[in-house]
């Protein structure tokens, strides 16, 4: 016998009957099933005195705690001595979509250093549902609130949950990338589950200094005294932790010293 998991307590599931050639008080006189916790056994004698019976769902099925229920049908006649006859019943639950896919978590955070060519993994989500066949089979995709530009920077592979770069990372454009993802079954009324991927950009020291001159002399009068101010300029670099602190320095024998240097 089949069942949905989803069949209301009261659903009815007609049995063969059992055969009994004897006659009068000594033909088939109940059915009996094994105590159980789902179903029970509704015995119905028509008007041609045959006996048959019904299996009464009285309890809502799981399919993801128990697939399959076996009991013993017992067929019990009227005799002395009374003489049984029994078969083993088996009703499989059919699934049916009603668990959401999970995330092992529901943020994940991870680091990625810039410049990383594409196709770099980014991270490998997992999802899991505990249906069966296309109600468990899951499609990974960005949620629709990912803003145009992240799409353009990453990719996911709809099968495997596998996050990939696909264009240019750079620091100096963003050192924090928000993932929204979302996984969904193919089952009917399927319902997404999401998660957040917070990518942390890494800086890597691809910036040289610039240097920007505010004031500058094309010439220095012979009697000018030391400290005379000759240029004034400022220096700035784009990374940044060590890689963008700055030390300046006048190169060769010429008779000028910088005074601090600004960034």
């Amino acid at each position: 016998k089949f069942v949905s998991e989803s069949a209301s307590p009261g659903t009815r599931l007609p049995l063969e009957s059992a055969f009994d050639p004897d006659v009068g008080s000594n033909s088939l006189r109940t059915y009996e099933i094994t105590p159980n916790s789902y179903f029970f056994l509704d015995v119905q004698t028509p008007g041609d005195g045959n006996k048959f019976a019904e299996l009464v769902l009285e309890k809502a099925l799981d399919r993801e705690q128990q697939a399959v229920h076996r009991y013993v049908l017992t067929a019990v006649d009227g005799g002395a001595p009374q003489r049984t006859g029994t078969a083993l019943l088996t009703i499989k639950v059919l699934d049916s979509n009603d668990n959401v896919p999970v995330f092992e978590q529901s943020i994940y955070t991870v680091s990625l250093p810039e410049n990383s060519p594409a196709g770099t993994l980014v991270l490998q989500l997992n999802a899991t549902d505990r249906d069966e066949g296309k109600n468990g089979e899951i499609l990974y995709s960005f949620s629709n609130h990912v803003s145009p530009r992240v799409k353009e920077l990453f990719s996911i592979e709809p099968r495997t949950g596998r996050i990939e770069v696909s264009g240019d990372i750079d620091y100096e454009e963003s050192s924090l990338y928000q993932i929204y993802v979302q996984a969904k079954d193919l089952g009917p009324n399927a319902v997404p589950a999401h998660c957040k991927v917070l990518v942390k950009v890494l800086d890597a020291n691809d910036n040289a200094p610039e240097i920007s001159f505010s004031t500058v002399s094309d010439s220095v009068n012979e009697s000018s005294s030391t400290g005379t101010v000759v240029a004034l300029l400022s220096v700035a670099d784009r990374d940044s932790g060590e890689n963008g602190q700055l030390r300046c320095e006048i190169v060769g024998r010429v008779p000028f010293q910088k005074d601090g240097c600004s960034d």
